[in-house]
């Protein structure tokens, strides 16, 4: 395995606010507790461990025990849990809503972040343990934006009429999802990617990929942490009581995102008056304020009778986007929260809401992003005369690049190009020197000149592109395989496409040892064998 890098701000994948927040913290201090650094992690442990109590680690053992019920649960997650209980043990924590199959690969990306930082901090802190944690947003209700997904050019959609919160969907039709899935990979019947499908199962969509993501991570020591836990729930009840009575978190952001706009900054989410659903069958319905009380779907609730019902079901109260980091905080011992670009946006408008409900607020980190190139890739980028960088340019210029590797005294027009801009300023010079009146004409002329200029320069490229058509074509569809219909390669493709062998366990450890989550640079990662169809 080879690892290249290519800095944030030189691949062209990310807005100036996402470097800010992934490279320049400091420039951000009005909206965090401290800026992301290896070395902050010795304070943010102090803090965090004066304010999560020995019962509270007691209440977080008991939940994830009770939900670990439904697998024989890894000795190395048995022990991560445990270890829970000890008050030096702390988590570094994604999240992430649930994805068919892993769905795009940043969701890979974003949990083999965390395990190995965890890995990491413990060499740096010996005396501390550090717990890697997936919070599984199975309360999320968008299921539109995740019921599909693409595995060897071959769309897999789970075709359901179901509505309300994902993770308690039941599992009809998934079962054939799964047969067709192992069919792709039925010339490797001993991968262990059939035992990982195998755990795809349950009474409910939580359950199934709840069991699906503990067999593929469980050898890290990975601890999953499904939210919609009544165990949870319950003890976040306080909170959600305030939320309702006072309303306190859009006021604490409201006031954020003034501070941040006023610094140029861009608001990732817009708070409501109560950042609440309410879950029933089939149903995530905001829980909304008006003049009267509370008006949930067509029914409508005083303060008391919400409250009431709050007491007698907490587990059926789901939190926003904007509540939810709260309750993931308010849960574990959490030091840190690793996200994507534009979901740390909205973590830089929560700091106030942590304040108002006297919160430690976690460090916040950008997750690695990762370009992957099997062996025979990179040996087609290197038989054009190019490199993996290369192709992070525009493809016009990276079939540019190409032509003058590999014609260059066709198609330099460097020095053309100076002599005719000496030529133009000569015309001009002279012109004015003449008659200053025709300083405008010539203008114009020179103008179309130039246009004729370019126009033959292009038709000399196109003569040059016809010469070497086919390796044009080849350098289009490996720019298409990094950034499929313009988008980042993690953000379209699949992890299992890159387990043609079916060997996903050896896969993830490949991109496991390619990680670096103190390193904020792009990774290309060229895989010694395996390929992808």
């Amino acid at each position: 395995m080879l690892v290249e890098s290519i800095a944030r701000t030189e691949s062209g994948c990310f807005s100036s606010q996402q470097i800010q927040v992934a490279e320049r913290q400091t420039e951000l201090l009005p909206f965090l507790n401290k800026p992301f650094s290896i070395d902050h992690f010795q304070s943010q442990i102090a803090e965090k461990k004066s304010q999560f109590t020995p019962a509270q680690r007691l209440l977080l053992v008991e939940g994830l025990t009770s939900q670990y019920l439904a697998v024989d649960a890894h000795e190395k997650v048995s022990f991560s849990i445990s270890e829970l209980l000890n008050e030096n043990t702390f988590t570094v924590t994604t999240g992430q809503q649930m994805a068919l199959f892993t769905g795009p690969l940043y969701f890979i990306y974003k949990i083999l972040h965390v395990i190995k930082e965890c890995d990491e901090l413990k060499r740096v802190y010996p005396l501390n343990n550090f717990i890697p944690v997936y919070w599984m947003a199975s309360e999320d209700h968008d299921f539109e934006e995740i019921r599909a997904t693409a595995i060897f050019n071959q769309l897999i959609d789970w075709d359901t009429n179901q509505m309300g919160a994902v993770g308690r969907f039941d599992t009809d039709g998934l079962e054939e999802i799964t047969d067709k899935i192992k069919s792709f990979f039925s010339n490797h019947p001993e991968a262990n990617i059939f035992e990982v499908l195998r755990a795809h199962k349950g009474e409910t969509y939580g359950i199934a990929f709840f069991r699906f993501v503990h067999a593929l991570f469980a050898d890290f020591g990975l601890v999953v942490l499904d939210g919609d836990n009544v165990v949870f729930k319950t003890a976040f009840l306080p909170i959600v009581e305030k939320e309702i009575i006072e309303g306190f978190s859009f006021h604490a952001v409201e006031s954020s995102s003034k501070a941040m706009e006023k610094a140029g900054l861009k608001i990732q989410v817009n708070p409501r008056a109560i950042n609440l659903f309410l879950l029933s069958p089939n149903k995530r319905e905001r829980v909304i304020k008006n003049e009267f009380g509370f008006l949930i779907g067509d029914r409508s609730f005083s303060q008391n009778e919400l409250l009431q019902i709050l007491n007698e079901s907490p587990q059926d109260f789901s939190p926003n986007v904007i509540l939810r980091p709260l309750y993931q905080e308010f849960i574990l011992p959490n030091l840190c929260y690793v996200g994507g670009p534009g979901e740390l946006n909205y973590w830089l408008q929560l700091k106030g809401v942590f304040d108002e409900v006297q919160l430690v607020f976690p460090l916040i980190q950008a997750r690695s992003s990762l370009f992957y190139l099997s062996h025979s890739m990179a040996q087609k980028i290197s038989g054009l005369g190019l490199t993996p960088r290369d192709f992070f340019m525009e493809k016009q210029a990276i079939t540019q690049r190409f032509l003058v590797n590999n014609n260059t005294s066709a198609i330099d027009f460097s020095d053309a190009d100076k002599q005719f801009k000496v030529l133009n300023k000569i015309l001009v010079s002279t012109s004015v020197k003449g008659d200053a009146n025709l300083s405008k004409s010539v203008g114009a002329d020179l103008f179309k000149i130039d246009a004729m200029y370019n126009s033959i320069k292009s038709k000399i490229w196109r003569a040059e592109k016809v010469k070497h058509e086919t390796s044009i074509k080849l350098l289009e569809q490996i720019k298409e395989q990094l950034f499929p219909n313009g988008k980042m390669q993690e953000r379209a493709v699949n992890f299992l496409q890159l387990c043609a062998d079916g060997d996903v366990k050896g896969k993830l450890q490949t991109l496991y040892k390619a990680l670096n989550p103190f390193d904020n640079d792009v990774k290309i990662v060229i895989d010694d064998d395996n390929d992808t169809k």
